[in-house]
């Protein structure tokens, strides 16, 4: 998947618009955020159309154990994973938050995910995967 030829300037913007939206299911959950952000860099939807119709905690674990966990939604969408430590601003990188995987951007030396709050920054994990955009 290709970056567009102003996706720093896209990043810079979807990173403001999302930093004080709050982790809500299926609209802003580590999934929908990811592919919203692989979006706004390519400008291409990734997202099945299943992945936006959860609404509570059951649902998403319900969609996540149809599709194999985040790790089958992201390579699904993205092609096959690369070690973390290959990760660049923009990629889709596997993190864990309270021992559970989930979807986070990479920003350099930090990734961030959705969180309670808005955005939540992250320290990039050493031991894990990262789907690359190019």
């Amino acid at each position: 998947m290709n970056k567009l030829q102003d996706w720093q300037i896209r990043f810079e913007g979807f990173i403001a618009q999302r930093s004080a939206k709050p982790f809500t299911w299926g609209t802003n959950d580590c999934a929908v955020f990811a592919a919203d952000c692989v979006q706004a860099l390519t400008g291409v939807d990734v997202a099945q159309p299943s992945l936006r119709k959860h609404k509570t905690e059951l649902q998403a674990a319900r969609l996540l154990k149809r599709h194999g966990g985040v790790v089958g939604i992201a390579t699904a969408a993205l092609g096959q994973p690369v070690p973390a430590m290959q990760a660049q601003v923009g990629d889709v990188v596997l993190a864990k938050s309270n021992g559970r995987d989930m979807l986070a951007i990479c920003n350099g030396a930090t990734c961030m995910a959705p969180s309670g709050t808005g955005l939540a920054v992250l320290a990039m994990p050493v031991d894990s995967v990262c789907w690359r955009l190019s």
